[in-house]
């Protein structure tokens, strides 16, 4: 028998009936052993950590909801099938209560039991991937993981492990490019919640009349193309953490919703009648000044201070130079390992070249930078040829602005000629242009049409 096939431990009072299940077991390529009694079960999961235990429910001195209870115990994750002649629901109901598996009636057929033992396992396998796939997540957002030796960054990782556990309501500020999403994911990974999910929502990428569904939900019937139910993502996000960026564009009716979720800890889906309670913590960011859109009329003064309980300003990279040379040691190690390539040096000219840029994308375009020089440099060397014009300080855009000033255009001619350039820099990745320019994508792609040639008509 292969070392690799599943190991099964089937516990039956009754021995025929045990050597029964494990020829059955054998012959469909298990490695099956039994076990008489639930104390020489309990040894022998302890030596031979079997990946499912199969146990009868009746037995003498310990029985089957007895045994399982002791192996919840002791092992959690293990698989447990309980296996009765009675059929009583009830003891079907208390089975699966008790954490078993699932539950087979005597008599059963051979095709029926290894099709159980097989969802068994492949639940199993599941389990073991979703947990490996979240110890990954957790070493990639954990907070070993971010760089920083700047004094306002470090101030702001530690408010976020203060915070972490706190079931408050907790506000990023700062820049696009920042990191604001980085250090959500931290406060999720950092808190109780870290088995749960972590479900993020752009508040600026989806159109209005969309949002709403997307964050409640809906019912069949709702609206004419609701054929089926759909769950909302404060649904998805329960026990969990829900991150709303860009918050400061959201719809004004949205808000007011949103106010109440929070409060009164209930979602009520697009065409239901009954609400739904949710346990959900919610991570909102914004790169726009919320006092501001208060103060306008744009922003309901009652969310922003339900949002504030906890505010975390993230300071831009420009006001971190101490971080920069660690950034650039982070990126490219992480860019020459997803290219397969050796870890480039770096000529001290484009180090220079680094250090000088005000970075006005942050750390997504430094980020962006590097990995493009990665790609693009030859003899693991990083050279100025290596980088874009915008970093190197190329004189481009001061030519650019020199034949404008030539030609006398306007400044909304200066504007839409400097997108242009932008884009075509970036290869027409808006979201990278947004980071660059400063601005969200919503006002990016305003801008775009507004620059757009009107039609002939």
């Amino acid at each position: 028998m292969n070392a690799n096939d599943p190991k099964i431990l089937v516990v039956d009072d009754d021995a025929e009936m045990a050597s029964v299940l494990c020829d059955v077991l054998r012959d469909a390529g298990y490695s099956p052993m039994s076990a008489n009694s639930g104390a020489q079960a309990l040894a022998l999961v302890e030596s031979e950590e079997p990946d499912l235990v199969i146990s009868d429910l009746r037995m003498s001195q310990m029985d089957g909801h007895q045994l399982l209870t002791e192996l919840k115990r002791r092992l959690p994750t293990l698989s447990v099938i309980v296996i009765t002649a009675f059929g009583s629901i009830a003891n079907a109901v208390e089975s699966m209560k008790l954490g078993a598996f699932d539950y087979l009636t005597k008599p059963f057929g051979n095709d029926e039991f290894l099709l159980v033992v097989s969802r068994a396992l492949e639940n199993r396998d599941l389990r073991r991937e979703v947990r490996r796939l979240r110890g990954e997540l957790a070493h990639t957002y954990g907070m070993s993981n971010i760089v920083a030796a700047n004094p306002r960054m470090v101030a702001v990782l530690e408010t976020v492990r203060q915070v972490a556990d706190m079931p408050a309501t907790v506000l990023l500020l700062g820049e696009s490019g920042t990191g604001k999403e980085l250090l959500a994911r931290l406060l999720h990974f950092e808190s109780v919640r870290r088995e749960r999910p972590f479900v993020p929502i752009n508040c600026s990428a989806i159109p209005e009349n969309l949002i709403e569904s997307e964050l409640f939900g809906y019912v069949k019937g709702a609206f004419t193309d609701a054929r089926g139910s759909k769950e909302g993502l404060f649904q998805a996000a329960q026990g969990g953490t829900l991150y709303l960026d860009e918050i400061g564009d959201m719809p004004l009716a949205l808000q007011a919703k949103l106010l109440r979720i929070i409060e009164d800890k209930r979602v009520r889906p697009l065409g239901a009648t009954t609400e739904k309670g949710i346990d959900v913590r919610i991570v909102a960011a914004t790169n726009t000044d919320l006092e501001v859109a208060v103060s306008q009329s744009k922003f309901r003064a009652d969310l922003y201070y339900r949002l504030t309980a906890i505010t975390v300003q993230v300071p831009p990279l420009r006001d971190r130079p101490e971080d920069l040379p660690l950034l650039v040691r982070h990126f490219l190690s992480r860019a020459a390992t997803e290219c397969g390539k050796a870890l480039p040096t770096i000529d001290p000219k484009a180090q220079e070249c680094l250090m000088r840029y005000a970075w006005p994308g942050n750390i997504r375009e430094l980020q962006n930078v590097l990995q493009s020089a990665v790609i693009l440099c030859r003899d693991d060397r990083i050279t100025v040829a290596d980088m874009p014009p915008r970093v190197t300080g190329e004189p481009t855009l001061t030519r650019m602005f020199d034949e404008a000033a030539a030609r006398r255009m306007s400044l909304d001619e200066v504007e839409r000629e400097y997108l242009r350039v932008v884009l075509a820099g970036v290869n027409g990745n808006k979201t990278e242009a947004a980071a660059i320019l400063g601005v969200d994508r919503k006002t990016l792609y305003r801008k775009l049409e507004e620059a757009a040639p009107t039609p002939l008509k």
